[in-house]
């Protein structure tokens, strides 16, 4: 009897982890932990942004059916040659979803979450010939990002469609400038410049924050 007691006695003692092993295992995974969770949030900031590069593309496929189509672009856009736009004519996307082209009108998961005509939208522009800044109604592509000079421009008195997302971190702009443009040095822009180079172009910089102006096609 006495055994007994003694063996379960023992075994009570030696059941369980020390305070050295529960340290030890609190140490290995605050190690994980610093270790991993800066890459989770990596990987989701790379899936936002690898995100609204495929919207991006999802919206040209869309507006190159459209013509395939129609011989015109979703909006009256036909002029010869064209003319300054006082306003954009935004948001036609709307049209392409209504004619089954796009499952739902033009939504990012990056920039401020805003859509509307002064907010992320897609929208067509007379595209003119100083490629200085994208200005919003009046901006032009340099799309190689080679030439010689900043007022090169490749989309020079045509009208052009183009994507605008607002309120981005500069990071996400960049980072969307080498999914959609490459990683060549000539198509990037350092952080706080701005990029006035290939399909996608930012101005410097405000509070951290730039629109991003993304070439879809043009005529």
């Amino acid at each position: 009897m006495n055994i007994q007691i003694t063996l379960t006695r023992r075994a009570r003692q030696t059941s369980g982890f020390t305070l050295i092993e529960m340290i030890g295992v609190l140490a290995v995974i605050a190690i994980l932990a610093a270790v991993l969770i800066p890459k989770v949030f990596e990987a989701i900031n790379n899936a936002r942004v690898s995100n609204a590069a495929m919207t991006i593309n999802s919206v040209k496929t869309a507006c190159v059916d459209h013509y395939a189509k129609f011989g015109a672009f979703p909006v009256d856009g036909t002029v010869t040659p064209p003319t300054q736009l006082s306003t954009p004519i935004t948001q036609y996307d709307l049209q392409l979803v209504k004619e089954g082209l796009m499952d739902k009108p033009f939504v990012v998961k990056i920039g401020d979450g805003t859509y509307g005509a002064s907010s992320s939208r897609v929208q067509l522009i007379a595209c003119q010939t100083a490629a200085t800044a994208p200005t919003g109604a009046n901006g032009a592509y340099n799309l190689s990002g080679t030439a010689t000079g900043a007022n090169a421009n490749e989309a020079a008195g045509t009208w052009v469609i183009e994507s605008v997302i607002t309120g981005v971190q500069e990071a996400d702009a960049q980072q969307l400038n080498k999914a959609i443009d490459g990683p060549t040095a000539s198509l990037g822009a350092a952080t706080g410049a701005a990029d006035l180079g290939g399909r996608v172009e930012y101005a410097v910089a405000s509070g951290g924050l730039v629109d991003v102006h993304v070439y879809l096609t043009h005529r």
